[in-house]
């Protein structure tokens, strides 16, 4: 029903200081592990929890109110959490040794530190993702982040997190059109656990009931080919 998507996302979060974003972008901690579910299993266990959190009137059903009401008290939240969001002092949490700027190895130990509590898959993914923002964040390429560089990074994350919320309801939206296979207007456990494991089966290439970080990285690829190629003009 949620896309659990970490990548980039999540490792802004750790980049960042990542109590904010974090708790905005990443999926919830299960057993202690962050990150997309690996098996059918988890598939199946994650999704009965997310229905029973959205069927507020425990009619065994979720609807489009049921769901706004949620996604409303959510971007309401983010909301808050954005303004909250304060880079000044993330930056003083990064830089251990106070000397002004933050080196790569200090935002690692940051990573390494919050990365503990991950599956290896979502550490992997987060890693990337987190070379990526630091690589972006340092514009003179000198392998250190300025306090002035941070600083541009961090104004362009809040105003991500501002925005983030209305992305996402418009994702669960989708999401609820796609689960709603009678198209009654509501969502059964068994609907939205079909839709689901149907994601999970494209992903999972060799049909082996895991998902690999390399099934995940392929599966991105051949999506990212097919989304360029519906969108290529057509040739006379």
């Amino acid at each position: 029903m949620r896309s659990m998507l970490i990548g980039g996302a999540s490792a802004a979060a750790i980049f960042m200081g990542g109590a904010a974003l974090a708790a905005q972008s990443a999926p919830p901690a299960r057993h202690g592990h962050f990150g997309p579910p690996s098996t059918r299993a988890e598939v199946q266990e994650r999704t009965a929890a997310m229905f029973a959190r959205l069927d507020a009137n425990h009619d065994g059903f979720v609807t489009k109110d049921e769901l706004n009401a949620v996604e409303a008290q959510r971007e309401q939240k983010a909301e808050a959490r954005a303004q909250r969001f304060d880079p000044s002092k993330v930056f003083g949490r990064l830089d251990t040794n106070h000397d002004g700027r933050i080196t790569a190895e200090e935002v690692a130990a940051a990573h390494s530190r919050r990365g503990r509590a991950m599956n290896g898959g979502a550490a992997q993914a987060q890693r990337a993702g987190f070379h990526g923002l630091f690589a972006r964040a340092d514009t003179n390429k000198d392998n250190v982040l300025s306090r002035a560089e941070f600083d541009a990074m961090g104004q362009q994350l809040k105003a991500r997190m501002e925005h983030a919320s209305v992305a996402r309801g418009g994702m669960a939206t989708r999401m609820f059109d796609r689960s709603d296979a009678n198209n009654d207007g509501r969502v059964s456990l068994a609907e939205m656990q079909q839709s689901a494991l149907a994601r999970f089966d494209r992903i999972d290439l060799n049909h082996d009931g895991t998902i690999t970080p390399e099934e995940r990285q392929q599966a991105r690829q051949l999506f990212r080919t097919t989304r360029k190629s519906r969108q290529a003009p057509a040739h006379p």
